[in-house]
């Protein structure tokens, strides 16, 4: 199975649709977010593609509320921020995920997971840390350390646990 993995939309709905396209085209069968929807337009965005939408709040996801009920979809699954992670299981595979690195770094050395994901730096990177993969998919916003940057996301595919990073052609 294929999961689209994003993260840091930050508004920028016109890269998001640019992600989407991409994952369509990666034939991913789900969505994982790691936080910074920011406004609750964006939402509606996600959950077109009928795709499942599991999501948590990053620190400017501020009108919660509005987020949920902007979803409108029963495939749209979110965890609040003060939950600080979430965890799921797609084709036998556990994966945590939340906004935060620090907490990413934990959940991995835990040693639960088969992989660990989230966003904040807008920087894409991924490690091993035993045998769980820590990766952050990047920005799709476009932005790095306040200035443009590269805009993407991640593929993780769980027959392999191989993680790729995806980047969206402005």
């Amino acid at each position: 199975m294929k999961i689209a993995v994003l993260s840091d939309i930050h508004d920028n709905i016109w890269n998001l649709d640019k992600a989407l396209e991409k994952v369509k085209e990666n034939q991913c069968e789900a969505i994982i977010f790691c936080g910074d929807f920011c406004a609750p337009f964006v939402v509606p965005h996600l959950t077109v593609t009928g795709l499942p939408v599991s999501a948590c709040f990053g620190n400017n996801d501020e009108d919660q509320w509005s987020i949920v009920k902007n979803a409108k979809s029963d495939k749209f699954q979110v965890w609040a921020l003060g939950q600080e992670f979430a965890e799921i299981e797609l084709d036998k595979t556990k994966i945590a995920f939340c906004h935060y690195p620090k907490l990413g770094r934990l959940l991995a050395q835990t040693g639960d997971y088969q992989a660990v994901f989230h966003g904040h730096t807008h920087e894409a990177y991924q490690e091993k840390i035993e045998s769980t993969l820590l990766a952050n998919p990047g920005a799709v916003c476009g932005i790095v350390s306040g200035h443009p940057g590269p805009a993407g996301f991640g593929v993780f595919d769980t027959s392999t646990l191989i993680f790729n990073n995806i980047t969206i052609t402005l």
